[in-house]
Order: C-alpha cells, then structure tokens, then sequence
C-alpha cells in the first residue's frame, strides 16, 4: 500500500496537529460569543416587551385597584377597603418577586450547541491518543540491550 505524492505523511500531518486544534479553538470561542451574543439579544428584546406591557398594565391595574376600593367602599368604611385591597396587592407583589428571582436563576445563557461541539472533539482527541498508546510499545515489551532481537 503506498500513498499518493499529494498526501501528506504521519510526520507532516502531526506537524500540522498543534495549529489545527488551536485553530478548532478558535473557531469554537467565537462560535461560543456570536451563540451568547444571539441569545442575549433576544432576551434583551424580550426584556423591552415585557417593559412596554408592564407599562400599560400598570395603568391598568391602578384603574382596577380604584374600582376595587369603590366597590368595597359600599360595604365598608373607604379606609378599610383601601387596606384590604393594599395587603392583596402585597400579596400579590411577593409572589410575583418570587417566581421573577426563580425565573431568573434557571435563564443563565449557556452556549450548549458549542459545548456539544466541544466535547464531541475531546472526545475524538482522546480517542486518538488511546488508540496511538494502543499501538505503542510498552516499556517491558521493548528488548534490552544485549538481548535477541533488539537494535545495535
């Protein structure tokens, strides 16, 4: 079996290992900025919705706090349903809080596509080092000097 002039040998293809995988680096780093780049600009957009809406609800939860109090106003004295209807809104402010901090300890923008990507060429790069060491003299396999078979 003999190879072609136009491909490379062991030698040359190991001389160009180092700069390949340091190549494959580079190329996964930037992967990983324009991955978190992307995600962080969808969030950011989602974030100025969220913003613009909370916005309007706010106006429209004052017009139903208002309706609120009034309505309890009828029954009770307009002091005690304005707190009643302020402890509610506490309430509701905690929970709100609550599932916002939640929400906002699972949202970490991890580049996972590049990751996998990552890992498959470790991987790959520690498949070829046990397949090398496989084919690789041990140290007791090897003849000493003045036995049978070894190198003069």
């Amino acid at each position: 079996m003999s190879r072609r002039k136009d491909q490379a040998g062991t030698f040359e293809l190991l001389t160009r290992l180092p700069q390949q995988i340091v190549s494959l680096a580079k190329v996964e780093y930037e992967n990983a900025k324009r991955e978190v780049v992307s995600k962080a600009k969808k969030a950011g957009i989602g974030a100025g919705a969220i913003v613009i809406a909370l916005f309007f609800l706010f106006f429209m939860l004052e017009a139903l706090v208002i309706a609120a109090i009034a309505a309890l106003a009828l029954v009770w004295p307009w002091w005690l349903a304005a707190l009643v209807v302020a402890a509610g809104l506490l309430l509701l402010a905690a929970a709100a809080i609550l599932a916002g901090i939640a929400l906002i300890k699972r949202g970490n923008p991890v580049p996972e596509e590049t990751l996998e990507r990552v890992g498959g060429d470790i991987s790959a790069i520690s498949e070829v080092r046990v397949n090398a060491d496989a084919h690789a003299p041990r140290p007791h396999q090897m003849p000493r000097v003045g036995e049978e078979g070894n190198w003069r």
